[in-house]
C-alpha cells in the first residue's frame, strides 16, 4: 500500500515495539520523557537561536523513544546536546521530526504524526473493501533553544483529486519527516498523491488493492502564517510536481509502486483472515520491508532554491538523488550504485553554506556529503551520535538578519548605499555574535 511506504519512515522503535504489541498501539509513543526541563514550554525570543551560521541542529530519536535536540557545526564538528526535549503540554503522541530552522524568527519549526501510528494515515476497511486509506492531519510544533516546544496548530493534507475514474480513489498522506526553509522564512513540506483501485468477491472471500505510482506535491506555508499560527488548521500552498517525465525519476516511483502492492497484497491477505486493519497493519509493517523506502527527506539549496530529496532504499543496488525544481515544478533524477544497499536509510538532509548536502543515516556514526552536480556520496570523517532515527535542520543562508519576531524592525539594515552591507543590520541592540563554526 503506497502511501505507509514513505509515511513515517525513520520509526524503527515502533517496528520494535509491535513485536510486543497486537491489537490498537494507542499507548505505543511517548509516554514520559525522562527529560531535563525546558526553561520555557512557549518558545519565544530569549529561547531563539543565535549561533546558526554554519551550524546544524538535529532532534535524535531513539528506540526508547526518548528526543535529544543537538546542535553542531555543518560539518558535523562540535556536536553539543542542547536539551533532551521536555514534555511540555500538550505531549505529542508521536516524536518531532520534520525539523526546519526559520530564519526569520531564530526558532525551530517540527512535525508531529497524529494518528496512532505514526505514519500518518489509516486505514477504514469493511466490506466490500473500496476507500480504505485515509490520510490524518499532522501537528506543526515551534520549538526554542531549551528544547521547550509548542503545537503551534495543524498542517491538512492536500485535497483530493475531483473527478477521478469510477473504482479509483485516492490518498494524500504528508511526509512528516520532511520539511525546509527557504531564505524567505516559508516552510516547505512534502506529500505524495497516490491513486488506488479496490476490489472484492464476497462470495470467493478475495479482494484486491492495487496502488498506481505516486506523485510528489510540495507544500508552502507562509513566514506571516507561520509567525501567526497558534492553533486550528495552517494554511498551506500545495503544488503537484512532474516526477514522471524524466525517465529515471518514472522508473524509481514505479519501482515505488510494484513494492507497494506487495506490502498491499500481505495488508488484504492479513485482513480477510482475521477482519482487523490494525492488526493486519501491524503485521505486514514488520513482516515486509517497505517502511524505509521512498523520500524521508528534503532540503532546499542555498544556491539555486532547488528541493533536494535522496531515495536510499528503494533500489537494493542504488540510490537516487531527486531534484525538484519550484520554477517548473519538475523533478529531474541521478541514479548512483549502491551495491548491497550500504548507504543505508537516510535520516536527514540538510545543506551547508557552501552548498553540500549533508546527510546523516541511520544508526550510522559519522555522516556524509552529496555533491549535488554527481549525486556522489563523500564520508565526513567527525563521528557523530547515532540514533535510529531523528531529522535535522541547517540554515545555510547568507543574508539573515536578526529580526527577533519577524517584523522588519532593523535600523538601516541595508545601509545607506543600497545594497545588502548591513550597516546597522542589528538596530541598536549589539553585535550578532561572531559564529563559531568554520564554513563548510
Amino acid at each position: 500500500m503506497k502511501p505507509i511506504n514513505n509515511l513515517e519512515n525513520k520509526q524503527v522503535y515502533k517496528r520494535m515495539k509491535l513485536v510486543y504489541k497486537t491489537g490498537m498501539v494507542t499507548g505505543l509513543l511517548l509516554t514520559s520523557l525522562s527529560a531535563i526541563s525546558g526553561d520555557n514550554c512557549t518558545p519565544n525570543n530569549s529561547t531563539a537561536f543565535t549561533d546558526f551560521k554554519d551550524r546544524v541542529y538535529r532532534i535524535n530519536h531513539d528506540a526508547m523513544a526518548n528526543n535529544t535536540l543537538i546542535s553542531q557545526c555543518s560539518n558535523l564538528t562540535d556536536e553539543i546536546l542542547l536539551s533532551n526535549m521536555n514534555n511540555c503540554a500538550p505531549t505529542p503522541i508521536n516524536p518531532i521530526s520534520g525539523l526546519g530552522l526559520n530564519p526569520s524568527d531564530k526558532l525551530l519549526y517540527g512535525m508531529s504524526a497524529t494518528d496512532a501510528l505514526g505514519i500518518g494515515t489509516h486505514l477504514e476497511i469493511g466490506m466490500p473493501i473500496d476507500d480504505i486509506m485515509k490520510a490524518d492531519d499532522v501537528n506543526l510544533y515551534r520549538i526554542g533553544n531549551d528544547g521547550g516546544f509548542q503545537n503551534i496548530g495543524h498542517i491538512v493534507p492536500p485535497e483530493e483529486t475531483i473527478g477521478l475514474p469510477p473504482g479509483t480513489n485516492q490518498v494524500v498522506p504528508i511526509v512528516h519527516s520532511a520539511a525546509s526553509f527557504n531564505e524567505a522564512g516559508d516552510l516547505f513540506v512534502l506529500a505524495y498523491r497516490t491513486n488506488y483501485t479496490s476490489s472484492t468477491n464476497i462470495m470467493a472471500g478475495t479482494a484486491e488493492v492495487l496502488y498506481q505510482a505516486p506523485q510528489i506535491v510540495i507544500g508552502q506555508i507562509s513566514n506571516n502564517d507561520l509567525l501567526n499560527a497558534t492553533v486550528g488548521p495552517i494554511s498551506t500552498n500545495w503544488v503537484d510536481i512532474d516526477d514522471t517525465s524524466d525517465a529515471t525519476c518514472a522508473a524509481v516511483v514505479n519501482k515505488f509502486k510494484d513494492d507497494t502492492n506487495v506490502f498491499s497484497v500481505c495488508m488484504v491477505n492479513q485482513y480477510l483472515m482475521t477482519g482487523n486493519e490494525d492488526a493486519a497493519l501491524q503485521t505486514c509493517l514488520a513482516s515486509v520491508p517497505i517502511i524505509d523506502k521512498g523520500v524521508h527527506d528534503f532540503a532546499v539549496s542555498p544556491v539555486n532554491g532547488h528541493f533536494y530529496a535522496y531515495d536510499s532504499m528503494t533500489y537494493d543496488d542504488k540510490d537516487v538523488l531527486i531534484d525538484v525544481d519550484p520554477m517548473t515544478n519538475t523533478a529531474a533524477c541521478t541514479e548512483l550504485p549502491d551495491a548491497g544497499n550500504s548507504t543505508g536509510v537516510l535520516s536527514s538532509l540538510m545543506f551547508s553554506s557552501q552548498n553540500k548536502l549533508v546527510a546523516i543515516f541511520a544508526n550510522q556514526s559519522v555522516g556524509n556529503w552529496i555533491d549535488i552536480s554527481n549525486g556522489t556520496i563523500n564520508p565526513i570523517a567527525t563521528a557523530i551520535t547515532p540514533s535510529p532515527f531523528g531529522d535535522g535542520s541547517s540554515i545555510p543562508f547568507a543574508s539573515i538578519t536578526r529580526a527577533s519576531n519577524g517584523e522588519d524592525d532593523l535600523i538601516f539594515m541595508d545601509g545607506f548605499e543600497g545594497i545588502i552591507d548591513l550597516i546597522f543590520a542589528n538596530g541598536f541592540e549589539g553585535d550578532i555574535p561572531p559564529p563559531t563554526c568554520p564554513v563548510f
